[in-house]
């Protein structure tokens, strides 16, 4: 019997947001070509919506937790799954290789939404100020989190075009970290 997963509002509205049309292809352009945690890009966004800036001390180690996260566990697991999509599998093996690549896919799912709500833990120290437009507020939540990249500019332009619509004042529906 496995465990029931808790109620997330992070997991609730990355699974909106990740959904909606160009959102997926920018997020993997942020993590193969630019090297960020779709996670943390993510909780950038959600926390964003929310109205909560996130400060360079939480974001170290909201950082730290999602480094770890990914080098250790993610990182290996994606390495397994794209490899066995690239081996040259033929015959009766072939259909065995693509259930296990699933099988692969969907762990790496489940192991996604751990680290977010590791995340969603730690990132309910960030404090509230709506005065920051949500577009703004993203970028400078990736900010904190990435002080040592370049950010593409354009990408994060299109993901804060995608928010959730709803809240006064902002592009982000009511969320609360």
């Amino acid at each position: 019997m496995s465990a029931a997963w808790p109620a997330s509002a992070f997991w609730d509205f990355s699974l909106e947001l990740y959904g909606r049309p160009g959102v997926e292809a920018a997020c993997l352009t942020l993590q193969d070509g630019h090297g960020l945690d779709v996670n943390l890009v993510l909780l950038a966004a959600w926390t964003a919506c929310a109205g909560r800036p996130l400060a360079p001390p939480l974001a170290r180690r909201l950082r730290a937790l999602g480094d770890d996260h990914q080098a250790r566990i993610m990182q290996p697991l994606r390495q397994a799954r794209r490899a066995l999509k690239d081996a040259e599998i033929v015959g009766a093996l072939a259909p065995i290789a693509a259930d296990r690549r699933r099988a692969l896919l969907a762990l790496e799912l489940d192991l996604e939404r751990l680290e977010q709500l590791q995340l969603e833990r730690l990132a309910a120290a960030a404090v509230a100020d709506a005065e920051i437009p949500a577009a703004s507020l993203f970028a400078a939540n990736l900010e904190a989190l990435y002080p040592d990249r370049e950010l593409p500019r354009a990408v994060l332009g299109h993901l804060a075009g995608e928010f959730p619509a709803g809240r006064a004042g902002t592009t982000c529906e009511e969320q609360s970290p």
